[in-house]
């Protein structure tokens, strides 16, 4: 219930004392309506009609429908706009996050959090307040048995006492369980990418699709199912406990009251329907107590993610990240002096990229070359500023680039990686031109299979090298003044990816755009102005004509 009250407490200034007042109000009211329906069963005479009492009652019932209507849909509105908070700022904190974090992530546990337990709080919130105003009520009753019965009171209150007891030592229990399948969740999310995204390999291949299914998909389901079985079948036990201690206190009342305060016979009577009508409210705390179990093992998942991210976020990053009011930079030329890098260590030898020197001018064609593994996507992100160089310094124009000023470095660039991702709408574009859309659309040969209407694309649902022709048309239109391509040839047939390198390119070269291209297309090497060369992460100038690079040494 604390790590609950505070969440909300923390996340809504809305949440304060007036909005409590105004639910123990309800619980009050409530109260006050049994009173007096039990005072008038006291004053009924034939023939005659309470005419005072029906108006206190009928007062009663407005009061209680005014407050807690007014109290849930208030508790509506703060719950879902405190989910709708934490969302973005969960979102926001992953944009300001630093990319080699940011690629570390689990995926699956950022859906999760994001999506169920996100939807859990906002589910179980109303049932937790809900209670509240029954918790009141209850009190109310109590009190109102201890007024006319000390001893009535004392069996009232040892019940209620073992049953809280019993909820407390249960509630632990499911609460392990709930966080256990919520990590199983995480770990479903991860293994529904790869039913989404290994489709085809999974037609291909009957023997690897049934492992998949059976142990990495059927086994995780199974847990999951299994951890909740057992953390719903432990609250319904409670429920039932909590039923039984009810009827517990019928009993005492009946059996055991009349023997040991022989006078309070009298109000045995009025007690037990007293007592059975707590059942609704206790009805209403033994359904929100599972509902808290669920909304707090949801919060600690969203304040675990939040700190894994929190460890990842820098101020820098955050300030690169701000939209300023900044005209856009006149490039001309930048540069790589002595840049290095290595990856994070994870108990083997690290990559590393020795330093380099790397420099692109403006209307020049540069292409990147070599193996697999060798370095060539690093020195990509290295050069766009999307990893912070672990030695040297970037160069804009003739002047150093500091880290608080790489969002802006980065606004130079439109890249094409090797995992690019195409937005349904084209982001941060204004004033688009019909007629230059349709050339393009044209140009690339990919008219009547999609389009661009209204800053929309019409339809993503293409082969990997239509994306990518469509995925360069996009990054044309952005009319940046550095293009960076990561193989982007490689899944074009012959004739267009010719078309790339004697058209395209050239076509760039001749509007001031500056090009940095990864490739493996050797017989296209001199459309280039200079090739360089990854060998295990030392940078080399490239000779074309001799075919090696210009040196070995460093």
């Amino acid at each position: 219930m604390k790590t609950f009250y505070e969440f909300i407490r923390r996340e809504s200034s809305e949440f304060r004392l007036p909005l409590l007042l105004m639910a123990v109000f309800a619980g009050i009211v409530n109260g006050l309506a049994v009173s007096v329906a039990i005072k008038s069963v006291a004053m009924l005479r034939p023939g005659e009609l309470p005419f005072e009492q029906m108006v206190k009652f009928a007062a009663c019932i407005a009061a209680f429908w005014i407050s807690k209507e007014h109290v849930l849909n208030r508790t509506t509105r703060i719950i879902e706009g405190i989910v709708e908070n934490a969302r973005m700022r969960i979102l926001r904190k992953i944009r300001n996050t630093d990319l080699l974090v940011f690629e570390s992530m689990d995926s699956g546990r950022v859906y999760s959090t994001l999506s169920t337990d996100a939807m859990t709080i906002s589910v179980s919130a109303g049932a937790v307040i809900n209670a509240s105003s029954s918790i009141v009520m209850l009190g109310f009753i109590v009190v109102f048995i201890g007024v006319n019965s000390i001893h009535a009171l004392l069996i009232t209150a040892g019940m209620i006492l073992l049953t809280v007891l019993y909820y407390l030592h249960k509630s632990r229990d499911v609460a392990s369980e709930l966080r256990e399948a919520s990590i199983r969740e995480n770990v479903f999310f991860d293994n529904l990418h790869g039913v989404l995204s290994g489709f085809k390999e999974f037609k291909l291949n009957r023997k690897k699709a049934n492992d998949f299914y059976e142990k990495e998909l059927a086994d995780v389901v199974s847990e999951t199912a299994q951890l909740r079985t057992r953390a719903g079948m432990a609250m319904n036990h409670s429920v039932l406990i909590g039923q039984t201690f009810l009827f517990f206190t019928v009993a005492g009342l009946l059996f055991i009251l009349p023997n040991i305060k022989p006078e309070d016979i009298s109000i045995i009577g009025m007690l037990v329907p007293i007592v059975l009508f707590s059942a609704g409210p206790i009805g209403d705390i033994v359904v929100a107590i599972p509902a808290l179990a669920k909304a707090e093992a949801s919060i600690r998942n969203i304040q675990d993610l939040e700190d894994l991210i929190e460890s990842g976020r820098s101020s820098v990053e955050q300030m690169a990240e701000e939209v300023g009011d900044e005209e856009p930079v006149a490039f001309e030329s930048l540069e790589l002096r002595q840049v290095s890098f290595q990856y994070p260590k994870n108990g083997t030898r690290p990559f590393t990229i020795q330093p380099f020197d790397l420099s692109l001018n403006k209307g020049e064609i540069v292409f990147l070359i070599g193996g697999n593994g060798s370095g060539k996507s690093t020195v990509l992100k290295l050069l766009t500023a999307l990893y912070p160089p672990a030695s040297g310094s970037l160069f804009l124009n003739g002047r150093e680039v500091q880290e608080d000023g790489f969002g802006r470095y980065r606004d130079l660039f439109a890249t094409i990686f090797t995992d690019f991702f195409l937005f349904r709408r084209l982001l941060g574009a204004t004033g688009m031109e019909r007629d230059r859309v349709m050339r393009l659309m044209e140009e690339f040969e990919l008219k009547g299979k999609t389009d661009i209407v209204d800053g929309c694309i019409t339809n993503t649902r293409l082969s990997t090298g239509q994306r990518k022709r469509l995925a360069l048309i996009v990054a044309m239109l952005e009319d940046k003044p550095v293009y960076v391509f990561d193989e982007w040839a490689a899944d074009q047939d012959p004739v267009f990816r010719k078309y790339f390198y004697h058209v395209i390119l050239p076509e760039l070269r001749n509007r001031g755009k500056t090009v940095l291209a990864v490739t493996h297309d050797d017989h296209f090497f001199h459309i280039a102005d200079r090739v360089f060369q990854m060998e295990y992460g030392t940078l080399l100038p490239y000779d074309v004509k001799a075919h090696h690079p210009i040196s070995t040494a460093r």
